[in-house]
């Protein structure tokens, strides 16, 4: 199994245990909110290619998902700027 690989199947088991609504949040304020599979691992290929050019954070209404994610990103040397922030989701 590569690494990339190893990487996007345990991201995807960590989103399907999160038990609330996860959104991936750029510096400019756009927003990737994780509400699928699909939208969760566009946020993870998002990670991995940008995590070191672009200030971007994880909003979480479950304070335990952004534990979590931020657990997997630290994991995975993915929190070097702002992108390894995670904070209570914000209605």
């Amino acid at each position: 199994m590569t690494a990339d690989l190893a990487i996007a199947e345990e991201f995807s088991r960590i989103m399907r245990e999160c038990t609330g609504k996860v959104v991936f949040v750029t510096e400019e304020g756009d927003r990737l909110v994780a509400d699928s599979m699909l939208s969760a691992l566009v946020g993870l290929a998002t990670l991995l290619s940008l995590a070191e050019e672009i200030d971007m954070h994880v909003a979480c209404e479950n304070p335990d998902d952004c534990a979590r994610i931020l657990a997997f990103m630290r994991r995975h040397k993915l929190d070097r700027r702002k992108s390894g922030q995670t904070t209570e989701f914000d209605n």
